[in-house]
């Protein structure tokens, strides 16, 4: 099997639509478009991890929601839950008088919904310290 003849370029008549256009570059003009071709793949590569690492970011962000809003959640169910001791111990102890019981009976289940009433209070002032105030409009934060 031989090998095929080399296809020839037919010269072809300039239409409206189709221009020939030979360019001769020298030696400078050919290096500085190389220097420039390479410089395109490297910005290309940049674009790519950037992508990833945009990737990464929004992923984490996406994790970090959920976290807070899980945080938010329990935080928010322990609140409910804390505040709503004193009123079951106040539903507790008139079942109790209800029944018979007398205050000198129900006296310890007083003072226990009263100190939990005031844990409940320190407990909101401690979060409220230590939780940092939100941004003012139109500020950013970080870097």
């Amino acid at each position: 099997m031989g090998v095929p003849p080399i296809p020839t370029r037919q010269p072809t008549k300039p239409t409206p639509e189709a221009v020939t256009l030979e360019v001769t570059l020298n030696a400078p003009t050919m290096a500085l478009l190389r220097g420039m071709s390479a410089q395109i793949l490297e910005i290309k590569e940049l674009m790519i991890k950037m992508s990833g690492t945009t990737d990464t970011i929004a992923n984490e962000l996406t994790n970090l929601t959920t976290d807070v809003t899980n945080e938010t959640s329990v935080e928010a169910s322990a609140i409910t839950l804390i505040n709503g001791i004193p009123a079951l111990i106040a539903a507790a102890v008139a079942a109790a008088q209800g029944a018979g019981a007398t205050p000198a009976q129900l006296a310890a289940f007083a003072t226990l919904g009263q100190q939990i009433t005031a844990s409940s209070a320190n407990l909101a002032a401690a979060v409220t310290a230590n939780t940092p105030a939100a941004p003012a409009a139109g500020t950013t934060t970080g870097a």
